[in-house]
């Protein structure tokens, strides 16, 4: 048995009031001074200790023996320590200690004052948390966004609902508007459907249509017409019959439009689309998602004149030979050609059509094969070539390769496809000269890196001299930059910073002593430097996963110097406390808490073991035997 097992056990066999008490306030470990608190009778003390003890778990173990309301609110309102406050706001709202009025008052005044997201987070999501007037109040005075969401959740103002989903800036605020099930009016719903920006929240109110006679009434508003597309593709109302007596009457033609997008008999769409109703009738059948007949769109491409059905033909059909044939025999840039050049495969096709002498085709084109992978090769061929500037920037901004971006920036006159070259250059890390097997002082440089180069070194303009600095790999280059009067050295000075500061997060000691050996001076002391920390910390960590005192560790975690020890400690701390909460949750806790604890790998044999101890369901228990 250990010392502190004895100690414990001491104190659990102790009658003796003013010897437990001692303990409670004075033992150094925070494990028997929470045994300790257990014992006490005396409510006073208790209260002492939940005020003077620095850790939470003993601090939280005594507030869970007193029972004066006053004292509670008050630890729940003004205790320092955010764990203890939480515990307190659980304890007052599962043991009901207040009358309901009494808690939202308490809870309102906690979500006004409390600065700690956790605990703001818990208050939110607590049930007797519903004045309408505070959580209206908080949503504009809270800045932690998903704080503002639980508070929406919890409004039931329809007024205000309707506010935030039509007016927020913030997508996902508006979207908890949305699906607040006390938004039900069609009017809001419709006018979300027709204004919101993102398409998912436009998805989730049409979701929200309640049934067949709220989708009648909003889309037969004729605002709504560009979107019955999206209202049908995400609705599964079905009255054909109604839909088939429209489109028989043909006398109103907003009507049949819509009648057009939502039925789902197929021969009457097939009939529709090849009927000579009007040009809008037609395009909404052929977008119908229930129209599919690929046999009658190859037809329409040879025999249609209506700009709008070709569109809507194009954008379903699936043969890419038909799109290429269409392709060639429109080769002037409509909507609808440069719809089917988007549509359509094959790189060594989409290379012609980027060399066309029309530029619109041109750029289609370039938009479509900037699509593919492994098409580097042909973008830098239009990037050094092609004399439409918005063209070659498309192709350039669709470029990965460095090389190839290099040779652009460096042969283009035009300054800004040059700018844009070399900011695509992907960023790359002065240190990786460094990880090879022999110490250089630069890196092994392709003629594009010399061409880099010298853009750094003597470009005329300034501005391209800038960011090629930026990019630049050869350290003694940089050296001479940061060194003189050129507009560039501030970017060379940043560079090099960077470059030490990669070497003070390496924690690889083969690496840092390899980087010791390098003739550069700077990397060598740095690195050593950088190694002599590690040692150091390492050392020091250790020391921490010694400690078992709360108050160590949480002091380590807010002062020390260096970060990787305040980490150290701070992941300490939340195991021990994750192990002091779990210890506490009884038989007749939350099951479904231990169940999901047990269940998840990332935590230790010894916290899901613990957990599945107090599991009732021998069913569930079964199943993890090979952990007991």
């Amino acid at each position: 048995m250990t010392s502190r097992d004895a100690k414990i056990e001491s104190v659990r066999n102790s009658s003796n009031q003013d010897e437990v008490i001692y303990i409670a306030k004075n033992d150094i470990d925070w494990q028997v001074r929470r045994v300790a608190v257990e014992k006490i009778n005396d409510e006073n003390v208790l209260k002492d200790i939940v005020n003077d003890e620095l850790t939470s778990a003993v601090a939280i173990k005594a507030m869970e023996h007193i029972d004066d309301i006053e004292f509670l609110s008050d630890i729940c309102l003004n205790h320092p320590d955010a764990y203890v406050r939480l515990a307190s706001i659980n304890r007052i709202s599962d043991e009901s200690l207040l009358l309901k009025k009494d808690l939202t008052s308490l809870l309102d005044k906690i979500l006004f004052n409390d600065y700690n997201d956790i605990v703001l987070k818990s208050v939110c999501e607590n049930p007797y948390l519903d004045n309408q007037e505070s959580l209206t109040k908080a949503v504009f005075t809270i800045e932690n966004e998903d704080i503002k969401r639980l508070l929406i959740r919890k409004i039931t103002d329809e007024d205000m609902l309707a506010d935030f989903a039509l007016n927020s800036e913030n997508k996902f605020l508006r979207l908890e508007a949305i699906q607040n099930p006390n938004l039900t009016d069609l009017d809001t719903i419709s006018e979300i459907i027709i204004r919101d920006s993102d398409e998912f929240n436009r998805a989730m109110a049409i979701y929200k249509i309640p049934d067949e006679e709220s989708l009648l009434e909003i889309i037969f508003r004729k605002p709504i017409h560009h979107r019955l597309p999206q209202i049908a593709q995400n609705t599964n109302f079905l009255f054909d019959d109604y839909f088939l007596e429209i489109l028989n009457d043909g006398t109103d033609e907003y009507a049949c439009q819509v009648a057009a997008s939502f039925i789902g008999d197929v021969e009457m769409l097939e009939k529709l689309v090849l009927s000579k109703s009007s040009d809008r009738i037609r395009a909404d059948a052929i977008r119908n998602r229930h129209f599919t007949n690929q046999k009658i769109l190859n037809d329409l491409i040879d025999s249609e004149t209506s700009p709008e059905i070709l569109f809507e033909a194009i954008s379903k059909i699936e043969n890419r030979d038909v799109l290429k044939d269409y392709i060639l025999n429109h080769l002037e840039c409509d909507d609808i050609t440069a719809k089917a050049i988007s549509r359509v495969d094959g790189t060594d096709f989409l290379r012609d059509l980027s060399t066309h002498p029309d530029s619109g085709i041109r750029l289609e084109a370039v938009k479509r094969i900037s699509k593919f992978n492994d098409v580097d090769g042909i973008l830098r061929d239009i990037a050094l070539t092609e004399d439409n500037e918005e063209i070659c920037l498309k192709a350039v901004s669709a470029m990965k390769i460095r090389n190839g971006l290099i040779e652009v920036a460096k042969s283009r006159p035009e300054k800004n496809i040059r700018i844009s070259a070399l900011r695509h250059v992907a960023d790359k890390r002065l240190i990786y000269n460094y990880f090879k097997s022999d110490i250089a002082h630069s890196g092994e440089f392709t003629p594009a890196e010399f061409a880099l180069n010298e853009m750094a070194l003597e470009d005329n303009d300034d501005d391209v001299k800038i960011i090629a600095t930026g990019k630049v790999m050869d350290k003694e280059l940089l050296d001479d930059i940061a060194a003189g009067e050129d507009v560039n050295r501030f970017e060379a000075q940043k560079r090099l910073n960077s470059l030490f500061e990669d070497i003070k997060q390496i924690e690889h000691k083969q690496i840092l002593s390899r980087l010791i050996q390098s003739p550069d001076k700077d990397i060598s002391s740095v690195a050593q430097a950088t190694l002599d920390d590690l040692d150091l910390w390492e050392d020091r960590l250790s020391k921490v996963n010694e400690i078992d005192d709360i108050n160590t560790l949480k002091d380590i975690a807010r002062n020390d110097f260096n970060y990787f020890v305040r980490m150290e400690a701070e992941g300490k701390l939340e195991k021990m406390l994750f192990h002091i909460r779990l210890d506490e949750i009884g038989l007749e806790s939350n099951q479904e808490e231990l169940k999901a604890i047990a269940s998840d790998e990332e935590f230790g044999l010894e916290i899901r073991r613990n957990a599945l101890s107090k599991i009732t369901d021998h069913a569930f228990v079964v199943k993890f035997e090979n952990i007991l």
